[in-house]
């Protein structure tokens, strides 16, 4: 290297690497103290893209999580409603065979039916402030009610990925009242409940016919408690017959909320498998690994250090040139 003053290169270099020593001991001590290895873009360009795909799928499963307990949680409140509503169904079929039985009077006939006339009021009741958020979770018609989606719960952040809940599971399991009358009922002109809709039969043999009354209609028939203790019989027996397939409507529409509860509940358990294994998918690219950055800091404090003293060593190093001119 010739002798010379005006360009010091041996400084030059030792200078050079004392930034370079610099800069990656600032870039350690930040990811030491973010715990991030990747805090900037420029850090590690595609790993930033990788990081930030995995985010976007680790906040969608967990929202989605969320989401699915509110809807378990929403099932559970109209399946309770139902089971509700299920249990006076039994007790009204239990009191309809009670007064089917001929040995009884006129007077135990019109208790038997005025229970089960406030049964019914019970049922509607139930279904009409069965709600969650707000919303009505039994209102669907029971007759014109088809397999459309009533609530759809999102699972993650890709819109396909839902589950649909059908208008069959429900359905409004009261009636509707006719007037200010809680306790009457009017089948023909404003039924829309699975209580006021056509369920029971009137000629013995189980078939749907024009004769077909309602679980409503067979509780308010005047021959319940009428002085013919036969035709009360009768009576008492299309009520047995509207209140089992009441009871057997209720039943399926419990079992298909069950389903649904749990679809949502082995979804929900993939759903947290799901985000804990992305979330360690994440932290291999994103998170600073201590153990290595800890031997990096150390080295680049060295470096930096010996950086330091050859800058000085080299920045003397033109003095040789004052002994020439001696």
């Amino acid at each position: 290297m010739s002798a010379v003053l005006n360009t010091n290169t041996a400084s030059l270099w030792a200078a050079k690497n004392l930034l370079g020593a610099q800069n990656r001991l600032a870039a350690s001590v930040e990811r030491l103290s973010s715990g991030l290895r990747i805090n900037r873009a420029r850090d590690d360009a595609a790993g930033l893209g990788v990081a930030n795909s995995l985010t976007a799928q680790i906040n969608g499963a967990n929202q989605g999580m969320r989401n699915l307990n509110d809807a378990i949680s929403m099932v559970q409140t109209a399946e309770g409603a139902i089971a509700a509503a299920s249990e006076m169904g039994q007790r009204i079929l239990m009191l309809a065979t009670q007064g089917a039985n001929g040995t009884l009077g006129q007077s135990e006939r019109t208790a038997i039916q005025d229970e089960m006339k406030q049964l019914l009021v019970s049922i509607n009741s139930i279904s009409g402030r069965t709600k969650f958020s707000g919303n009505a979770l039994l209102d669907e018609d029971f007759d014109a009610a088809t397999g459309a989606t009533k609530y759809s719960m999102q699972i993650s952040n890709t819109a396909s990925d839902k589950i649909d809940l059908k208008q069959q599971a429900f359905f409004n399991i009261g009636g509707t009242a006719e007037g200010d009358d809680a306790a009457t009922f009017d089948n023909e002109e404003t039924g829309t409940g699975l209580a006021d809709s056509v369920l029971g039969d009137t000629d013995g043999e189980g078939g749907v016919t024009e004769d077909d009354v309602s679980l409503f209609d067979a509780v308010e028939a005047d021959a319940l408690n009428g002085a013919s203790a036969s035709a009360a019989t009768s009576a008492f027996q299309v009520v047995q017959r509207a209140a089992n397939l009441y009871v057997v409507e209720l039943g399926k529409q419990r079992s298909l909320l069950g389903a649904y509860q749990n679809q949502m509940e082995y979804t929900l358990a993939n759903i947290t498998e799901l985000s804990s294994n992305l979330s360690s998918a994440r932290s291999r690219v994103i998170d600073t690994d201590y153990a290595s950055e800890t031997a990096a800091l150390t080295r680049g404090q060295i470096l930096q250090q010996a950086a330091t003293a050859m800058l000085a060593q080299a920045n003397q190093m033109p003095n040789v040139i004052l002994t020439l001119l001696k």
